[in-house]
């Protein structure tokens, strides 16, 4: 597992955009609290993507993104109509 905490807290320290690829990660508690610390020690985090077909057993596939930043959010959706 990578260490989220201190790559979100070196995405904020130097302004780099932060992707957390969360495919298999709702199905362990153990990387959604990495997340949730990273989140609260104030680190950046732009956007979760997670799978549906690997959390969520859709054999079509998809994805579901996440942000903390109604501005990203509104952003993001105004690019997938």
């Amino acid at each position: 597992i990578d260490n989220v905490q201190q790559i979100s807290n070196l995405c904020q320290t130097y302004s780099i955009p932060h992707l957390i690829n969360n495919a298999y990660g709702l199905q362990s508690t153990k990387i959604i609290h990495e997340i949730e610390q990273a989140k609260r020690s104030n680190g950046r985090i732009d956007y979760i993507v997670q799978s549906t077909d690997k959390n969520f057993l859709v054999p079509v596939g998809g994805s579901i993104v996440l942000t903390y930043d109604a501005k990203l959010f509104d952003a993001l959706s105004h690019a997938y109509p």
